[in-house]
């Protein structure tokens, strides 16, 4: 412990070199002697204040000088030196102390001697400080996904590239750095305009973009947007350009393969006769092409939703809302014919509309697209042509049903004679005259169900027993055939009985046609869950896997070597699915060739 007396503190705050000031802890810090050097730090810090007696917290600012108590308290309370940083209460915020404290105990409270020593650590953490932010910068710019370069001058000289311009421009570092960007890019050589709009900016202080900037490389044309921004100096002089480069060429080239597609799909739609049309959801409004506007006879593309509507024939409302309403709920695209009426006028046009909604991330649609088609010409030949085998088919059936009717009379007259012949060939007449009053009536449904003519009789009655008189009936007509109805099902349904049979009627005749004589057809019924399912089963030629998905098309038949010499039109399947389906039923098939098919339909229960 230093002596406190006097002579001999006087001796040694003379032989420090660095500034010592003693003073007294009680009742307030009071510099008690101090060395010449001290002084001058006080004259220094503090030369509108006396060097002695001036309290000790002159030096300090109030918070450092709160944390100067707390280390000297600690010092005096553990009688142990102790050590403090700090920033002097000075003009000169950077220039930092360490301040050593050494407890004296004395009367009648304790001293401490305080020696100040000027240290550069904080200058330390600063540059260091600096030096990481700068290698943060450096990293930032060399990893950055953009390609970023500094110009310098009105030269335009590359003082720096990171890695990502070096690779937009295909060149080394060595190719770029101090040397002007006409050197560096042969196109911007030829390119004085923009130079001089770069140039412009040491003058102007004002940033420039450039968009779609093209330039060639070894992999074909490129695109750039360029970005330059000045960079100044505290007096505001521009005196480096900053520039930031986005390859921006794939974006370029999408957005050309979309307006070339653009262009070939409006040819088409041009070609064919569609025009387009969009319906935002939100504002209720539907907006029409060129084309799609003449083909609705109007004199604006633009109207609302209930204005639309108001077009579209009452009778097919109720199917175009349906198909809307079903296409938007399972997110399905739609295809549906309508007719419409022309404002102004009596006349009506016939349409087919398809189209799909589009829907936002929460999945709820914002719009819904599409094209329409005037189908007015083919709409009025199928109406033709369906009210020609309409009439045909009632004309025919009025001597079918007299030969009909003579045939059974001729079997009643010889039923008691010995002439096996003629009974046998009467019979045969018979079947064929059935046949033709099946096909008449194959077509005359067709005509029919196009024309939306055909109703259905509901009735109740007994499924099973429906099979059994069907089944009967074609062992009489087909006797080439064993037709056999399997297991028991007992099931009442709700439905068209006449169609129903039809359905059957058409399902065995099929069987028969594509199978071998004497070969089996059997007829099975189930149930399942709310639904009976009838199932028509032969042993026949079989059907291939990539037909029979349009097996229940209107007028479609399997083109194969041995189906050339088997009749038909291809109506009966397809007669079947549309009774089927307004039944509210499905139908369907399952094949393998060479080795049969099994036809199935279900009815709701």
């Amino acid at each position: 412990m230093l002596d406190p007396s006097n002579a001999l503190r006087s001796a040694f705050l003379k032989h420090i070199q660095d500034p010592v000031a003693v003073f007294d802890t009680f009742p307030r810090l009071n510099v008690l002697e101090s060395n010449q050097q001290f002084k001058d730090l006080l004259n220094r810090l503090l030369s509108n204040r006396s060097a002695e007696n001036e309290p000790f917290l002159g030096l300090f600012s109030e918070l450092e000088y709160q944390k100067f108590e707390l280390e000297i308290a600690a010092s005096v309370k553990h009688n142990e030196k102790a050590s403090f940083k700090t920033n002097l209460n000075s003009n000169q915020p950077n220039e930092y102390w360490e301040v050593e404290m050494t407890p004296i105990f004395a009367e009648p409270a304790p001293m401490v001697i305080c020696s100040f020593k000027k240290t550069d650590d904080r200058i330390q953490d600063l540059i260091s400080e600096l030096l990481e932010r700068e290698t943060k910068f450096r990293n930032f710019f060399d990893q950055a996904p953009l390609g970023m370069c500094v110009l310098k001058g009105t030269d335009l000289i590359t003082e720096y590239a990171n890695e990502n311009m070096l690779n937009l421009w295909g060149k080394t570092r060595s190719e770029i750095i101090n040397k002007p960007q006409q050197i560096v890019h042969a196109e911007l050589a030829a390119r004085e305009d923009i130079l001089e709009k770069v140039r412009a900016i040491f003058d102007t202080g004002q940033q420039l973009t450039l968009n779609e900037l093209q330039f060639s490389t070894s992999a074909g044309d490129a695109y750039l947007t360029a970005i330059y921004q000045p960079l100044k100096d505290e007096a505001g002089t521009v005196t480096n350009i900053f520039v930031i480069v986005n390859d921006i060429t794939e974006q370029v080239n999408f957005r050309k393969e979309l307006l070339k597609a653009k262009d070939i799909l409006k040819l088409a739609m041009d070609a064919s006769g569609m025009g387009s049309w969009n319906v935002d959801l939100n504002s209720k409004r539907c907006f029409l092409s060129e084309r799609a506007q003449e083909i609705y006879t109007l004199d604006h593309n633009n109207l609302s939703i209930s204005e639309a509507k108001s077009l579209v024939m009452e009778r097919d409302m109720e199917t175009v809302s349906q198909s809307i309403r079903k296409a938007l709920h399972h997110q399905t695209s739609f295809n549906i014919e309508y007719e419409i009426k022309i404002e102004g006028t009596r006349h009506t046009k016939w349409l087919r509309s398809t189209g799909k909604a589009y829907y936002d991330p929460d999945g709820k649609p914002i719009y819904i697209a599409g094209a329409v088609l005037d189908i007015t010409a083919v709409k009025q030949n199928e109406l033709r042509k369906n009210d020609f085998i309409s009439m045909v088919s009632h004309e025919l059936r009025t001597p079918l049903t007299s030969l009909s009717a003579y045939i059974q009379l001729l079997q009643y007259k010889l039923k008691d004679a010995n002439d096996a012949y003629a009974v046998d060939t009467l019979n045969k007449v018979g079947i064929q005259l059935k046949r033709m009053s099946l096909m008449i009536d194959g077509f005359l449904n067709v005509s029919l169900l196009e024309a939306g003519k055909i109703y259905l009789n509901m009735v109740q009655f007994n499924l099973m027993d429906l099979i059994n008189v069907i089944a009967e009936e074609n062992r009489i007509i087909l006797p080439s055939h064993f037709i056999q109805v399997v297991g028991e099902c007992d099931v009442m349904i709700n439905a068209d009985k006449e169609k129903i049979g039809n359905v059957l009627n058409n399902l065995i005749g099929n069987a028969a046609k594509y199978s071998k004589k004497e070969s089996l057809i059997a007829i099975k019924c189930e149930t399942n869950d709310d639904e009976v399912i009838v199932s028509i089963e032969d042993e026949g030629i079989g059907i291939k896997a990539s037909d029979l998905d349009k097996l229940f098309d209107r007028f479609y038949r399997v083109d194969s070597a041995d189906t050339k010499t088997i009749s038909g039109f291809g109506v009966g399947l397809y007669i079947c699915a549309e009774l089927i389906n307004q039944h509210g039923g499905k139908i369907w098939v399952e094949s393998e060739l060479k080795k049969g098919s099994t036809f199935y339909f279900s009815l709701p229960l």
